[in-house]
């Protein structure tokens, strides 16, 4: 399973195995009882805390969009955004999309070749939904 987060795809492989990996800080029961506004105001957090979450800690980020695809299984496409200047968690942007598998497999080549770019993936999702 692919899902974009800003400007990286990521490779979930199976999510089940990445939600059951004890990896996450969070017990079964409190994975099945998040719900999407937890879960969006996790992203806002660890977004506003860091940016470039997903190219800086991208382990963490792969763990956070098998939440959010847990709990918002049509989401395979993150955009989230700190504007310059926000001063609270809240002040963070998501904007989610359903893109096909196709698109995301085809941006997963070209991450995977070394040549993606924001302006395409600009593109090819966002301008697109």
């Amino acid at each position: 399973m692919l899902f974009l987060f800003n400007d990286v795809v990521f490779d979930l492989g199976d999510l089940k195995s990445v939600l059951r990996s004890g990896k996450l800080p969070l017990s079964p029961a409190q994975i099945e009882s998040l719900t999407a506004g937890q879960l969006n105001s996790l992203v806002r957090e660890a977004v506003f805390s860091d940016p470039f979450i997903a190219h800086n800690k991208p382990e963490h980020v792969r763990h956070m969009v098998a939440l959010i695809s847990f709990v918002a299984p049509g989401a395979n496409a993150l955009l989230a955004v700190r504007p310059d200047g926000a001063t609270h968690f809240n002040e963070v942007g998501l904007r989610y999309a359903n893109v096909t598998i196709t698109t995301l497999a085809s941006l997963w080549r070209d991450q995977e070749d070394g040549h993606l770019t924001a302006n395409q993936i600009n593109d090819q999702v966002w301008l697109a939904a």
